[in-house]
């Protein structure tokens, strides 16, 4: 089931590579050094843990409330996005996080989650395909995206885990 998902996400990366459309940020302002976890708006999922996002983005099974296998979708590795994620949840370098997928591919487990290349593209496949979650900057949110809590936090409470320096 997930391989026949992960194979229909790359169907739709490459068909949403000629989409129209410019999206439009959610927030009036920037909201600088926060990351959001997003989902598609329509998704029953409104939150997760640091520990459940920890797993999900370490090829654990996570599901959500109705029982949807979650799939992450990664930013480009080095990207200030990806690397900003990697030390908050994982608490991991981006040297680190590299080692652990080879030696996971190494033992023959789980490959780590599909990156995307861009992040319109990224918006695009989020919003389209059940059961996908990434995270964005803050100010990339566009209205066509759910923001989920993490831990109860949302990214305006002071003590919300994703923000950084």
């Amino acid at each position: 089931m997930v391989s026949r998902r992960l194979t229909l996400i790359g169907c739709l990366l490459a068909a949403l590579t000629v989409a129209f459309g410019v999206a439009v940020p959610l927030h009036a302002a920037p909201v600088k050094n926060t990351l959001v976890l997003v989902t598609q708006k329509t998704s029953a999922l409104t939150e997760l843990s640091v520990r459940e996002l920890k797993r999900l983005y370490t090829a654990e099974p996570v599901t959500g409330p109705d029982g949807t296998a979650l799939i992450p979708l990664n930013h480009a590795v080095r990207s200030p996005a990806r690397v900003a994620f990697d030390q908050l949840v994982l608490k991991m370098s981006p040297d680190v996080v590299g080692r652990f997928w080879i030696d996971r591919k190494i033992r023959g487990q789980t490959s780590a989650p599909k990156v995307v290349p861009s992040l319109d593209l990224l918006r695009k496949v989020i919003a389209a395909l059940p059961g996908t979650v990434t995270y964005l900057n803050a100010n990339d949110v566009t209205p066509d995206l759910k923001i989920l809590n993490i831990d109860g936090k949302g990214p305006t409470d002071p003590d919300y885990p994703l923000h950084f320096e």
